[in-house]
């Protein structure tokens, strides 16, 4: 058995053949498809993605007014695809976020926006008209993936519900991000970042060790200072589109996928959600802090981060700071005891930590095999040597000369590295250019739909 399945799993050549193929009417297994030809397209995109990404060739349309939907395209657009942002006739609300260069509002130089929006292009429909809905329903009738970020009512009034798209385009993904699904009690429940990390539990699995709280009660429920839900929800979105893409190789049709941002966030808490089904939910007061250090204490200039939790760590850590004698006392001989202790054991630790900058603290414990890094800021981590030198921050200029950094990609591929292939557009920047190229409309058609058009 294990011999058949090895022997029919699909080469580079074959896969690339079905996904091209599916985009036919008479979509086949890959097992049953002839190899491309030299002169094939499926050809040409294969030495495409080689040279520019590993989605290349593959079309998305992304309609979507949430962080979630916007960042799951992105992704998609940076292996490669071909990533069209359909925005409303004013503009993605992310344009008017900010932060912008300067502090001066500019919808074409949103940070978050450019962000979000690199490596796709730009088109501008009002799909409440019958007009524009009809040229959006032609561009998803091309495309591979519908990628829609909004809430579960606007999907059902909008008809992006793929059971509507799939008589058109049965081969067509359908990546639906919604705060609370498709369907559940709470699905058309309105919802944001905040409400999602809420409802997802995260608020209140904060804060986490090593963070303390006095009275819980007392405790207002914490988030991230991000958008830590669109992007969990992002990541999902895209991972389970690529999953949907392979499927459809093999299965001939596309399909719906339904992410609730909701559970996204709830599930990255593992450890939380076990504590709530196996016995009781994790108090945000821990009886016993785990195992010390693990920690992020004060030094001279800011903080750094310790986990010497292993004997062995704690031994070398005492060895740097001379082997004090407190160090064999029996209320720090375990990692649970200096866990147990931690309210006594960690003023000792500050004499230490206080005589040194976090980069010295690092360099010695590192030295000895301690995990050990300062605790950054934003602003230090965008400057270090390290960061700097794998080229994650990418130099941006905006219209009017001003220079910014953006981050990059995290995720290094060999063979399809990560590009910038093309800033995030201005509004309606690539209208007439992605109409006639994706559908072939005349200018008079372009023009008659009255959409923003750079």
């Amino acid at each position: 058995m294990v011999w058949l399945l090895k022997s029919h799993r699909p080469t580079r050549v074959a896969l690339l053949s079905a996904i091209c193929g599916s985009r036919t009417n008479e979509a086949r297994k890959w097992w049953n498809r002839p190899a491309p030809s030299s002169d094939s397209p499926c050809r040409q995109v294969d030495s495409r993605m080689l040279s520019e990404g590993a989605l290349t060739g593959l079309k998305v349309v992304e309609f979507t007014d949430q962080v979630a939907g916007s960042f799951c395209a992105r992704l998609l657009g940076d292996a490669g695809a071909d990533v069209v942002k359909v925005e409303p006739l004013n503009g993605d609300r992310y344009r008017r976020n900010g932060p912008y260069p300067g502090g001066v509002p500019d919808p074409e130089l949103s940070g978050l926006f450019l962000y979000l929006n690199s490596n796709k292009r730009g088109v501008t429909l009002d799909i409440e008209s019958s007009k524009n809905r009809s040229a959006f329903l032609d561009l998803t009738s091309e495309a591979d993936f519908l990628v829609v970020g909004q809430e579960s009512g606007e999907v059902e009034r909008l008809g992006l519900r793929r059971e509507l798209l799939a008589a058109a385009h049965p081969e067509l993904i359908v990546t639906s991000i919604t705060p609370f699904g498709l369907i559940g009690p709470n699905s058309s429940y309105l919802g944001d970042e905040l409400i999602a990390i809420s409802a997802g539990g995260m608020a209140y699995a904060t804060p986490g060790i090593p963070d303390k709280v006095g009275d819980p009660h007392l405790e207002p429920p914490l988030r991230s200072n991000t958008h830590m839900a669109g992007y969990l929800a992002g990541v999902q979105g895209a991972v389970a589109s690529v999953a949907a893409l392979l499927s459809r190789t093999i299965q001939g049709t596309g399909c719906e996928i339904d992410l609730s941002m909701q559970e996204a966030v709830a599930a990255v808490m593992p450890y939380e959600l076990a504590h709530a089904s196996y016995d009781e939910a994790k108090p945000r007061k821990p009886k016993v802090f785990g195992v010390m250090p693990n920690a992020y204490l004060p030094c001279q200039d800011g903080y750094v981060v310790v986990m010497a939790v292993m004997e062995a760590h704690w031994r070398n850590l005492m060895a740097l700071a001379d082997n004090p004698d407190w160090a064999e006392l029996e209320v720090f001989s375990s990692g649970v005891e200096r866990a147990r202790n931690w309210d006594a054991l960690e003023p000792l630790l500050l004499e230490w930590t206080m005589a040194h900058t976090g980069a010295e603290i690092a360099q010695l414990a590192q030295d000895k095999g301690i995990p050990c890094f300062p605790a950054y800021t934003v602003g230090q981590m965008v400057d270090s040597a390290h960061v700097t030198e794998r080229n994650f921050m990418i130099d941006m200029e905006a219209t009017g000369g001003q220079r910014f950094k953006l981050p990059g990609y995290p995720v290094r591929l060999e063979k399809t590295p990560w590009q910038l292939f093309r800033p995030a557009p201005k509004l309606g920047e690539h209208t007439a250019e992605v109409l006639d190229e994706w559908l072939g409309y005349s200018p008079e058609q372009i023009l008659a739909l009255g959409a923003v058009s750079a």
